[in-house]
């Protein structure tokens, strides 16, 4: 099996696992919310759908389609980042999450360090006060330059054969 075929199936499993936790968890979620009011069920759906693509995507990676070698770096990429400031918050990965953080406005500067596996999305905006901090997922970064790496090599595998 190549370089490519290792990094890529690796990745696209990451994804397929995560997404579909990630569906998983959103509808047993809206199903406890569906008593308050179909209208909590909107945002709900909008994360289902992402991590619905996160999982579609990570099938196309394994397939390896162009269209999996083009959308899973970029899914990663989007989970990268991790920050709460004052009424925003944008946290969301797919399979695993290994992140230093730092807490921002204590006073002094208090370092976090989250590993998590299966899915997590945490999406907000609004005027409530929140905690602070930022954050990288590390496995993210490295999910994101290994499959760079891989869809470049793949491209020079392609253009000498």
């Amino acid at each position: 099996m190549s370089q490519f075929n290792k990094t890529t199936r690796f990745f696209s499993v990451m994804l397929v696992a995560g997404g579909g936790v990630g569906v998983a968890m959103v509808m047993i979620l809206g199903l406890k919310l569906l008593p308050q009011g179909w209208l909590l069920l909107v945002p709900l759906a909008g994360l289902a759908a992402l991590f619905a693509w996160a999982a579609f995507t990570g099938i196309r990676l394994w397939q390896g389609t162009p269209y999996g070698r083009r959308w899973a770096p970029i899914l990663f990429a989007s989970q990268i980042p991790m920050f709460s400031l004052q009424g925003i918050r944008y946290q969301w990965f797919t399979g695993a999450e290994l992140s230093p953080t730092v807490q921002l406005g204590t006073g002094s500067v208090p370092l976090g360090l989250s590993v998590n596996l299966g899915a997590n999305g945490q999406f907000f905006f609004g005027d409530e006060a929140a905690e602070l901090f930022i954050g990288l997922n590390l496995f993210a970064v490295v999910a994101l330059v290994l499959l760079l790496r891989a869809n470049s090599s793949f491209k020079r595998r392609l253009a000498t054969h």
